[in-house]
């Protein structure tokens, strides 16, 4: 792909001058001098000779920046054209442009759509118009500011946008390669021959925003000091605000210092005329703000309102100066000390020539714009083939459980391997671990038992059209009930394949029914696959993929004996006594009060016990373990520690794991091997998933459910047991994890799977 040779339409309304039109001209030059075919749609301008005599294609098409209905004729004619050239890369400058270039593309075949960019150039007014320079595939922010905007301002999620700083053309702002009588030409022309007093430069649009008004309320404080002050702009592109320029400059009788003195054509000269260039930007920042960038480049110092593109481009003290919006007095100060050391204003000029150069060349924009462009065909190729897709898991939310975590070891791979990894949940604690691993998160209530979840359903039918989903994968029941009907509704062809997971022994009921409706269903243990088989029916179309550990992460060696240290610490665990543990959800389906009951006919063993798992979340069940635990004589010898983020080191301060699973089995049982993984013995539960992960008197224990007296017979052995004998418990589990139920094995099941559901489409799809 990087050797292609691309064909590139740029659009933009037309070529006069502007930082838009000349970023525009830049890229397109650069393209053709790489071989590329480079091709730019405008309504013209003075820049297209320009264009044409350095190997560009310009295509006149006069209203594509009007706007009327007359420019809705080029709809067609441009989709039209990207098939016919064979078009690679489209990318939108300009809003109404922007609108008819995003409307051919979308009439097109997802296959047959060339790359798609758009430019964020300014602080458009944030309304539905704007919202066309954000609907690239990829969108460039021309500076951080202007990218804190579209977050702000926009739903674009972060990965779409791309910081590509705007740039100056070495060969033209180079002051080695401005010959003197260029500059001479221009003192002739604006009447400076002779002049000996510093000259001021303000180069832009006379607009209002552009701060032109500003510039000459400050000069009017300094009006002591000997200056000429340039304001460079067309002077008839708005003829109502230059004459009100006139007016305040005759107003403060300062016509013999400041001048405006239009258009000019070589800015280069221009920047070599001043001493001190100025960008005073009011009501509205610079996006970017070339004429700094272009300022420095010629070893001119810039003075800049502190705002916008202008904090990225100028180094306050050291290549310039940045002061308040719309403040003169602020910009007088800053004009009279800059006028007041020749030999400060030198020094900066040096400093920012050498900043700009290594920051915003023309020639660093457009390497990185072509970069990105190669990076967006690759992966919209990788998307086209299967070896790159878009994957959304939808789950109630991201507190803690083994659903979460299996959700963002699924993402994290996902993401490692390149492909696009978005989770829909109502949020929770492990949001930031999830964004920080290359996920996207959404955060809708999508599991809220109640009718307002639905309400998400046409928000969702949108994100999977808008990311181009591949693979919906449901987790849940009340996330799934909203996933299938968003799925639904869109038509087959659009349709993602749709994955759902079985994680649990689910009521059987029409409710829970949702579970199997995927085209493919994961059942996370044979016990799973059994019951989807007995109790729905569905014989087909599912596959086991047993849930895993991270054996990086659970291993005793990888767990600083710090860590250790500091939870037995803020648990109050006494050193030398056995501790037991019991982690999970405290909730009656768990078995917190039989563990209870259990060690109740313990008392001759010396032991301390823990629940680990979040006390707030169901107070009533926490209320009644505190109750029982009393009345049975455990109050010193069971605790309930609360939520724990470092599991790992949990576990390898616990001798024994329990698993107490009672009136409803694990579906797979993630505490097992997670302790299995760090060494340690489990009991657990006969039924469900602990049948197919404990191995009875190998790797621990298996005892009969809601039954205390099974229970403690088997913790009764396990403690009575010697050091040696109970370590070779702990020894064979990890071993028996490592073969059978590793995150990695897992991960690497499921994408397998998706890759060959989405083989199976592309097989049946018509040529």
């Amino acid at each position: 792909m990087a050797s292609k040779k691309l064909n590139v339409v740029q659009i933009v309304p037309e070529l006069e001058e502007g930082g838009v039109e000349g970023e525009t001209v830049e890229l397109a030059i650069h393209l053709a001098r790489c071989g590329h075919r480079s091709i730019v749609i405008s309504g013209g301008g003075r820049l297209v000779p320009l264009l044409e005599r350095n190997g560009c294609e310009h295509l006149l098409w006069p209203c594509i920046g009007e706007k009327s209905a007359r420019c809705l004729k080029y709809i067609k004619k441009l989709r039209h054209l990207f098939v016919e050239e064979k078009i690679d890369v489209v990318h939108l400058r300009s809003r109404l442009p922007g609108w008819i270039g995003y409307l051919a593309w979308n009439m097109l075949p997802d296959d047959s759509r060339p790359a798609l960019v758009t430019s964020f150039h300014g602080f458009y007014s944030v309304n539905q118009y704007s919202t066309i320079m954000t609907k690239g595939e990829k969108v460039i922010a021309v500076s951080k500011t202007i990218r804190d905007h579209i977050l702000q301002n926009y739903h674009v999620e972060p990965d779409r946008i791309e910081l590509i700083h705007g740039g100056f053309e070495v060969q033209c702002f180079d002051p080695d390669l401005v010959e003197p009588d260029r500059v001479d030409a221009l003192r002739q022309q604006w009447q400076l021959v002779g002049n000996h007093f510093p000259v001021i430069v303000l180069p832009g649009r006379l607009t209002q925003w552009k701060g032109q008004e500003v510039f000459i309320d400050s000069l009017n404080l300094i009006r002591d000091l000997p200056f000429i002050a340039l304001c460079v702009g067309d002077i008839d592109e708005n003829q109502s605000f230059t004459r009100r320029l006139r007016d305040k400059i005759a107003s403060y009788g300062l016509d013999d210092k400041i001048r405006l003195v239009g258009h000019c054509a070589d800015m280069p000269a221009a920047m070599l005329v001043a001493d001190v260039v100025v960008s005073a930007s009011s009501s509205q920042p610079e996006a970017f703000g070339k004429v700094a960038i272009e300022a420095m480049a010629m070893g001119r110092p810039v003075i800049a309102t502190a705002h916008g593109g202008s904090l990225e481009t100028v180094v306050d003290g050291t290549t310039g100066w940045l002061v308040p919006p719309s403040d003169p007095q602020a910009m007088a100060e800053a004009i009279r000390q800059a006028l007041a050391d020749q030999a400060r204003l030198r020094r900066m000029g040096a400093e920012g020539k050498e900043w700009a150069t290594r920051h915003f060349t023309a020639a660093l924009m457009c390497s990185k714009t072509v970069d990105l462009y190669t990076r967006l065909l690759e992966e919209k190729e990788a998307k086209r083939t299967g070896r790159r897709f878009t994957v959304v898991q939808m789950l109630p939310e991201l507190e803690g459980g083994g659903v979460e975590r299996g959700t963002l070891e699924v993402g994290r791979y996902l993401a490692g391997k390149g492909h696009r990894s978005i989770v829909v949940s109502g949020g929770g604690r492990l949001v930031v671990q999830l964004e920080r691993e290359g996920s996207r998160h959404v955060t809708w209530s999508v599991g809220s038992k109640s009718p307002l979840s639905l309400r998400y359903v046409l928000p969702l039918r949108r994100l999977l059209q808008k990311e181009k989903v591949d693979i919906l994968h449901l987790r849940s029941r009340m996330p799934a009930w909203v996933g299938y009907l968003a799925w639904k509704s869109l038509p087959p062809h659009r349709r993602p394949i749709l994955v759902t997971t079985f994680h649990g022994f689910y009521s059987v009921n029409a409710y829970s029914a949702i579970m199997t409706r995927g085209m493919e269903v994961i059942a996370v243990s044979e016990s799973i696959k059994k019951h989807i088989r007995e109790r729905y029916g569905r014989k087909e179309g599912v596959t086991l993929i047993f849930r895993g550990v991270d054996i990086q992460q659970f291993a005793a060696e990888h767990v600083d004996p710090m860590r250790v240290e500091s939870l037995r610490q803020q648990w109050g665990i006494a050193a030398g006594q056995p501790l037991v543990m019991l982690p999970g959800r405290l909730t009656r389906l768990k078995g917190q009060d039989v563990f209870i009951k259990c060690l109740a006919m313990l008392r001759h063993q010396d032991f301390q016990a823990v629940l680990v798992g979040d006390t707030d979340e169901n107070p009533g069940f926490v209320e009644e373990l505190k109750q029982l635990a009393t009345k049975s004589g455990l109050a010193g010898k069971v605790m309930m520690v609360g939520h724990c983020s470092d599991m790992p080191a949990a576990y390898a301060l616990a001798d024994v794991v329990i698993s107490a699973s009672s009136s409803e089995p694990e579906a797979f049982g993630r505490t097992s091997i997670e302790a299995m993984a760090m060494g340690k013995p489990v009991i657990a539960t006969a039924h469900g998933g602990s049948l197919e992960t404990v191995v009875d008197q190998e790797t621990g224990w298996l005892v009969q459910p809601s039954d205390p007296v099974d229970m403690a017979r088997a913790l009764d052995e396990a403690l009575s047991m010697e050091s040696p004998r109970l370590a070779a418990f702990g020894e064979k589990g990890k071993r028996r994890v490592r073969e059978h139920f590793t995150t990695e094995s897992m991960c690497e099941q499921t994408e397998t799977l998706y890759r060959q559901l989405l083989g199976e489409r592309r097989a049946l799809a018509p040529a």
